[in-house]
This record gives structure tokens, C-alpha cells and sequence, in this order.
């Protein structure tokens, strides 16, 4: 046997225990991966859930009826997953727009802010009158 032939049968040992233990690693890798954590699913805020139904006659999804303690009825349309509410005093009325960066954050329009706690959503206008509303 000629030295070369030596050398060039321990490289091919070499490879062969090079390439079972990047077989293995990938093997751990890959089971690894399968026994990771589940996120568990993110429970829906009111806003995300009242933007996916409706409730009134129009049948208009994400609409909602609520009543205000003026007694006056309010429209209030949810969009985009609730970070948008548009509001109406009559079901086909003009729409006054207000808008959330974030779940959980006050509205904020042209000329009004609103808050939501539960079913409840509190009104603000520019000159710092404030009308609380109920779902119905």
C-alpha cells in the first residue's frame, strides 16, 4: 500500500464520521423542534369580538345599538378588529370616525374621544361634555 492510499482511507473515515454526526445533529434539530412549546391561543379583546358580529336588524358586521344616558340611541360600527369605531345617531345617519393605535387605547377623532370598558363606552367631546353609553 502506498502512503497516499493511507491518507486517502482516513479522509474517507474522516468524512464518513463527519457526515453521521451531521446527520445526528440535524436528527436532534429536527425532534427538537417538534417538542417546542405551543403558544396557546390569545384570548379575544370585546373590541375583536364585537368587529366580528352584529345585532342589529341591518345586519351590518360589527354593528352594535347602544343606548347613551341622554337617551339617545348610538350606532357604533367596529372595523378593523376594533381599533376603529364609526359612530351614527340614526343607523343611516352621518358617521363620525374615531381610531385606536392599540386593543385596549382610547379613541381618538376630530372632535371626540372615547373610552370602552366592558359594554360600556364613555363619549368625550371638544368641549369636555361627556356621554356614557350602554350596549343594549
Amino acid at each position: 500500500m502506498r502512503p497516499t492510499d493511507r491518507s486517502s482511507a482516513g479522509l474517507g473515515a474522516a468524512f464518513a464520521l463527519c457526515a453521521r454526526s451531521s446527520a445526528a445533529l440535524l436528527a436532534i434539530a429536527v425532534i427538537g423542534t417538534g417538542c417546542a412549546e405551543k403558544k396557546k391561543p390569545r384570548v379575544p379583546t370585546e373590541q375583536e369580538i364585537h368587529s366580528r358580529d352584529f345585532e342589529t336588524a341591518s345586519r351590518v358586521r360589527g354593528r352594535h345599538l347602544y343606548a347613551c344616558d341622554n337617551r339617545e340611541p348610538l350606532f357604533v360600527d367596529f372595523r378593523d378588529n376594533g381599533l376603529t369605531l364609526e359612530l351614527r345617531r340614526e343607523e343611516q345617519g352621518p358617521v363620525q370616525t374615531l381610531s385606536a393605535p392599540s386593543q385596549g387605547l382610547q379613541y381618538v377623532g376630530e372632535t371626540s374621544s372615547a373610552t370602552m370598558t366592558g359594554n360600556e363606552l364613555q363619549l368625550v367631546d371638544a368641549q369636555g361634555r361627556t356621554r356614557v353609553c350602554r350596549k343594549r
